[in-house]
């Protein structure tokens, strides 16, 4: 950021009218046969968990605290994937159905029927560098190969991205929000028939993300 927009924003601040500018690449993984069931480590499991077991598993919080991963749980319309080792929750991450919650963004975008957003991967630190976002991957492609997946992640996060290059996912656009105090304008690029669409919003649309 240059000096004068460093200024700017300063001044800015000051006005009570903050102002930034968040970016996320998207990523997609089409319809596909199953893929192979994941390779997980001796005495870990992956599955779904049930809202009722999340406190005795440890629910870790992270991106939800437990009484918000109960009520998204409760809703009916996502789901919590769990790595579980020793009898307590190693990782997890949440897989919506209707609606994509992508909260870095300040955004809840509808979902069209068979599209699914995968989101919130959180590993414990202790539980790190063993493979454990990648067997969740893993194991939703084996679980659930019918599904158009959605996923993102910020530019900065380089394991994620080598994640999902190395699982089969293809880049499917960007989505910047440019913030200044209670004004939002979105900036949406997409990869349509070999050509790059650009477009400025107030609020993208499931066709502008999704399809």
């Amino acid at each position: 950021m240059s000096r004068f927009l460093r200024t700017s924003a300063w001044y800015l601040e000051r006005l009570g009218l903050s102002i930034y500018r968040r970016q996320l690449v998207f990523y997609f993984r089409p319809p596909a046969a199953q893929a192979p069931a994941p390779t997980i480590l001796p005495g870990a499991e992956i599955r779904f968990v049930r809202s009722e077991e999340l406190e005795k598993l440890g629910y870790p919080g992270g991106w939800l605290s437990l009484p918000e991963a109960r009520q998204w749980l409760e809703r009916g319309d996502s789901d919590c994937l769990a790595v579980i080792r020793g009898g307590k929750i190693a990782a997890y991450m949440w897989a919506e159905r209707k609606v994509a919650r992508i909260d870095y963004l300040h955004l809840e975008v509808p979902l069209p029927a068979g599209h699914v957003y995968y989101s919130k991967v959180l590993v414990m630190p202790e539980h790190r560098k063993l493979g454990l976002a990648r067997a969740m991957h893993q194991y939703l492609a084996h679980s659930e190969p019918h599904l158009a997946a959605h996923a993102a992640c910020v530019t900065e996060n380089l394991p994620m991205h080598r994640l999902f290059i190395g699982s089969g996912w293809q880049p499917s656009g960007r989505l910047d929000i440019y913030k200044l105090g209670p004004l939002k304008i979105y900036r949406v690029e997409r990869a349509r028939e070999g050509r790059r669409h650009r477009a400025f919003c107030s609020r993208p649309r499931s066709e502008d993300l999704f399809l």
